[in-house]
């Protein structure tokens, strides 16, 4: 048991006088179109973001992933609502396993500086018969960082908000809100080191971001938009990021709103890939009238059915068949993922 003990402390002593090489964040660093990466979430477990400084180790070990989030690196043409973001020219998908109707996409740009966010398009299946639909734009569009970025540096902006969230039962409108955000962003490089998780170690760059939000929401009625209500939050959030892996752990607090300060997400790499597409799924009948099914050797992760305008009409997680049987007459796509593949069909509705 003292030798135990005696290797322990010494290994402490070690990794105390750790001297880790400082991370600079370049654009060498972005996720590219065609890249899959997979991040384990943990919701529950309560962690301390640690110190600013350099050399800083944060022990994640103990992370214990609830769920899993895939996310998809795809040209935004043919995605949910494009058109509404013709400053876009990345796609993020996100595939966490919520019940359908779900899509999570947000729209970002990339330049010279890094990548910027241009907005979201959400819905979301609530109690099994609810959904909610989330449209977010923001002008100017705000960068997640300025590259080149390492420790010390520092990165001011203003940007406002706008979303529009719908209510809906069965199809129906049930209610309708915009909230317009006026937001300060202060992203700070304030420590870097060495981030160890479940799935591994990374010599990383954290970056802290505080962020005061100027909240006006608004309620639809017949007349028109009515205010309804102000508030002002600050909140703020730590994000991990690794050369070659981008961004590699996530936090995120907000004092003052219950037990906010004890939510944690981690978002962990566990491998990036790049997507295939391939011809591993058909469909029959085609044309079809009611039902169409998707045929392969395993069940589909999703399935996405696009009209010829690039709108999508219909999603279905882990199911082989389609009921197409409420869709108008005309020629459609669908999209078949598979683990890290895409497969691209088309069907005629008669």
């Amino acid at each position: 048991m003292k030798k135990l003990l005696l290797i322990v402390f010494a290994v402490s002593v070690m990794m105390a006088d750790q001297t880790f090489a400082q991370i600079t964040i370049t654009t060498d660093d972005l996720p590219t179109i065609g890249l899959q990466v997979i991040r384990a979430v943990d919701n529950t477990t309560q962690i301390n973001p640690g110190n600013p400084g350099l050399n800083q180790v944060w022990d994640f070990t103990n992370l214990v992933p609830s769920v899993y989030d895939t996310t998809l690196y795809l040209p935004p043409q043919g995605q949910i609502n494009y058109q509404n973001y013709p400053d876009a020219d990345v796609a993020v998908k996100h595939l966490n396993g919520n019940p359908p109707p779900y899509w999570d996409y947000e729209y970002i740009r990339y330049d010279d500086q890094g990548i910027r966010y241009v907005g979201d398009e959400d819905i979301i299946t609530i109690f099994g018969e609810y959904t909610m639909t989330i449209h977010i734009t923001c002008n100017p569009n705000p960068l997640s960082l300025q590259l080149p970025f390492t420790y010390g540096n520092q990165l001011v902006q203003e940007s406002t908000y706008e979303w529009h969230m719908a209510m809906r039962n069965a199809g129906e409108l049930m209610d309708s809100i915009k909230q317009i955000s006026q937001m300060n962003i202060t992203t700070t490089g304030d420590a870097s080191g060495m981030m160890m998780t479940p799935y591994g170690s990374f010599p990383v760059l954290r970056v802290k971001t505080d962020i005061i939000s100027q909240d006006s929401v608004y309620n639809w009625t017949p007349n028109g938009w009515v205010f309804n209500s102000f508030d002002v939050s600050n909140y703020s959030n730590y994000r991990w990021y690794a050369n070659d892996y981008y961004e590699v752990g996530f936090y995120q607090f907000e004092e003052g709103k219950g037990n906010t300060m004890t939510f944690f997400k981690s978002e962990t790499v566990v491998g990036t890939s790049a997507i295939t597409f391939t011809n591993n799924y058909s469909v029959f009948p085609n044309p079809a009238t009611d039902v169409l099914t998707i045929q392969g050797k395993r069940i589909p992760d999703m399935a996405e059915i696009y009209n010829s305008g690039g709108k999508m009409v219909m999603a279905a997680s882990n199911s082989s068949t389609l009921s197409v049987s409420g869709l108008p007459a005309g020629l459609y796509f669908l999209k078949v993922y598979s683990e890290k593949n895409i497969t691209p069909l088309k069907f005629v509705k008669e």
